[in-house]
């Protein structure tokens, strides 16, 4: 606790104070404890919310909003209230509490902003007019990429190169990827830059949960897809499809098709940036109060309960389905060639944490795992719980979940939503479902578009435990054979390895493992964590580079080891250039930055200044060229 020291002249004006008469509501003690917003301005942006509380008041405060359509009230409490920005828009959010007998008003005005792409660290590019995007699957090519800077329009990050790139360097040997953001790869100058080093995407936010599984209003659904997930649970019974946003799915892919880029899509199954009411029985987190039950008929044990073990089942094929199936029914089923069903399953804390061992002989599922033993094993993350650590589950009281819910939020720590819905079931139900559903749209839309290549279907992981993740794929395939009444098939092809800041000797101790295994392995997040010096970067990704050559099935080890054989397939960098608070050392870098004002009259006003930039290469891009066999002349690593 900070210690509070009073100045001599306070210390005397409270000396003095003390001896005058004390009148009622005019003293300064008074004053500072008169009833107070937490906020009286407040900037939400489209499908977030925030809580406002009313301070200094302990009796019941009546909440209104004066446009629903824009700001909606949820989760109201006696002096707190829950704001979801549906919109964009303004609107103005009234308190109401009582002075003696007189209603006193207190007002915060709120400005909700659009929904802008959710990616980890956008490129600083200022975009032309979005290109907009077609749901014709012969999609046409975007416009040529703008450059937004000063200088050689043939680009400075493709100098001295000798017209080699990293994705014809390792033509052959395997799948040359980054990650992006959407403005990134599909504008300026860091678009041009992928379409012209790199074969594949894989999107840092925007194909993760959160953004399928929406909250934001639609044309078809204005009141947001939170409530329409909530009305069309009761309108069907419980048994409707989950109700999902294909919008930036549709940017994405149209894009990639019309300039020749393949896709990751990365993840299915994320324990983090999940929507929370997709785990709630009845979709309902913060639309409807439980009085609202009773006027619309609505089963009110639903209210806050979470989801149970056969609904999530089919809500979780429903999920995971449908994105297959608009993939596939709108002509891009040949743009993705592997999909992440899982990611980092395996990172919980100590506390929450359970380890499974693997008796892949078993005939039943359950018969699989057990929580001692000897041999295969691996962990995975626990259930989520509540601010007391208490473990929830579909039995759990709604205070309990609430609890849970504002705890957890949408990006837990480690815990799982997934987990607390279906144990370890759900490991390998995604993946069956998955399966499933390719194998289905594949046969149906194969003849129409002319597919000729399934996907591989992913598990993705940060962790340097090679053990751990094999024995994960394995219990996998065993369970889905078992579950389907196959034998010997193929659910879970493969291993990514993220690959941030590990050492070439684990790096391929990790390779040899998995790919001795019969699985596929792909690098899939590649970058530095710290910022290395150039030097030493270059000579860590050449030796990198020449690693997955090696291990790729046309390499040098690979090529020794039989038509069984896959090794490495794909590598993603993470990153086109250095942001954020972990991400550092990426193969481009962004130099020259400056700010230039558009009219000298808004000099003072830095917000409408516009960003001149450059991407040059790190030494790191002519390291990786040598390691495929390009000459790249007097640089040399």
């Amino acid at each position: 606790m900070k210690k509070r020291v009073l100045s001599a002249a306070l210390a005397v004006t409270l000396a003095f104070a003390m001896i005058l008469p004390v009148a009622a509501d005019y003293s300064s003690a008074d004053a500072a404890k008169k009833p107070a917003l937490s906020k009286k301005k407040l900037t939400i942006t489209a499908g977030s919310s925030k809580v406002l509380k009313v301070k200094n008041y302990k009796k019941k405060v009546t909440w209104k909003t004066s446009k629903a359509s824009v700001v909606k009230l949820s989760a109201k409490k006696k002096t707190s209230v829950k704001l979801v920005a549906k919109k964009k828009g303004k609107a103005n959010i009234t308190a109401t509490y009582k002075q003696g007998s007189k209603s006193v008003k207190l007002t915060c005005k709120v400005t909700v902003k659009a929904k802008q792409a959710n990616e980890i660290t956008p490129d600083p590019v200022t975009p032309p007019e979005p290109v907009t995007p077609t749901l014709d699957p012969n999609a046409t090519p975007s416009p040529t990429p703008t450059h937004d800077y000063q200088g050689d329009p043939g680009c400075l990050w493709k100098q001295d190169t000798s017209g080699g790139t990293i994705k014809d360097a390792f033509d052959g040997y395997f799948v040359n990827g980054i990650s992006t953001d959407l403005g990134s790869l599909r504008y300026g100058e860091s678009a041009a830059l992928v379409k012209h080093h790199f074969g594949s995407v894989t999107m840092g936010n925007a194909n993760k949960m959160e953004c399928v599984v929406d909250v934001i209003a639609t044309d078809e659904y204005p009141l947001g897809l939170s409530v329409a997930n909530v009305e069309n649970y009761y309108a069907t019974n419980g048994e409707g499809d989950v109700i999902l946003n294909y919008e930036t799915l549709e940017e994405i892919l149209s894009y990639c098709k019309a300039n020749g880029l393949k896709l990751r899509y990365h993840a299915f199954v994320w324990h983090s940036q999940v929507r929370e009411y997709f785990f709630l029985q009845d979709y309902n987190w913060s639309d409807f109060e439980l009085s609202e039950y009773e006027e619309k008929g609505w089963d009110p044990n639903n209210y806050h309960k979470f989801v149970d073990y056969e609904t999530f089942k089919k809500r979780l094929n429903s999920y995971i389905s449908q994105i297959i199936e608009y993939i596939y029914s709108h002509g891009y089923g040949d743009v993705v060639y592997a999909y992440d069903v899982i990611n980092e399953a395996t990172n919980g804390d100590g506390g929450n944490t359970f380890h499974y061992y693997v008796n892949e002989n078993a005939s039943t599922v359950d018969g699989l795992l057990s929580t001692s033993g000897s041999g295969l094993k691996f962990q995975t993350n626990g259930g989520v719980r509540t601010s007391g650590g208490k473990r929830v589950d579909s039995n759990s009281a709604p205070a309990d979940v609430e609890d849970m819910l504002n705890h957890e939020g949408r990006v837990p720590a480690n815990d799982s939503y997934w987990y607390s819905a279906m144990g370890t079931d759900y490991l390998y139900y995604s993946f069956l479902f998955a399966h499933e559903a390719i194998e289905k749209c594949y046969e149906q839309y194969k003849d129409q578009f002319g597919y000729t290549q399934k996907p591989s279907l992913i598990y993705n992981d940060y962790n340097q435990r090679e053990n751990d993740h094999i024995a994960l794929a394995k219990f996998i395939n065993a369970a889905c054979n078992i579950e389907n009444g196959t034998t010997g098939v193929t659910y879970c092809d493969g291993i990514g390895l993220q690959s941030h800041s590990v050492g070439e000797g684990t790096q391929e101790r990790m390779i040899k493992a998995i790919a001795d295994q019969g699985f596929e392995v792909q690098i899939t997040e590649l970058d530095e964590g710290l910022h290395m010096d150039d030097q030493s970067h270059a000579v860590k990704m050449k030796k990198l580079y020449a690693l997955y050559k090696k291990y790729s099935k046309k390499g040098e080890y690979g090529s020794a080891q039989g038509d069984d054989y896959i090794g490495v397939t794909s590598v993603t960098q993470w990153g086109i250039v250095p942001g954020g608070n972990w991400k550092t050392s990426c193969v481009f870098d962004l130099v020259d930055y400056e700010k230039k004002e558009d009219n000298p009259d808004t000099e003072e006003d830095e917000s409408k200044w516009k960003p001149l930039y450059t991407i040059l290469p790190r030494p790191a891009l002519y390291a990786i060229l040598q390691a495929g066999g390009v000459d790249c002349g007097d640089k040399v690593y």
